[in-house]
């Protein structure tokens, strides 16, 4: 299990630049599990302090395949309540980026 490691991902679209910093908090290869956390950049909105991710991929159920699984907490600043806004904007981008693996493993199969 590895913990505690730092990833700068950084978007460039146009004249635009974003970024996001993401906090690795487990991986664990033979369970198939992925904790990270958003703590930074201009991918968080400025009332959240973090946004955990627990990911684990579990087999699909024909037996051929696999099913990630994404739980998402949020962590407001000042235990603020949380906005229907924010909240749906953060799950799509996290679904994006599902759906961008996933074409990249479905066209890239091993």
């Amino acid at each position: 299990i590895c913990v505690c490691m730092y990833n700068l991902y950084m978007m460039v679209s146009g004249d635009q630049t974003s970024f996001v910093l993401q906090k690795v908090d487990a991986i664990d290869e033979a369970n198939l599990v992925y904790d990270y956390s958003i703590v930074g950049g201009t991918g968080l909105h400025e009332s959240l302090e973090k946004v955990t991710f627990q990911t684990k991929v579990v087999p699909g159920t024909d037996g051929n395949g696999s099913i990630a699984k994404a739980t998402l907490t949020f962590h407001t600043k000042d235990d603020a309540p949380l906005s229907d806004a924010v909240r749906d904007e953060t799950k799509a981008r996290g679904a994006g980026i599902f759906k961008a693996i996933e074409g990249y493993v479905l066209a890239n199969p091993a």
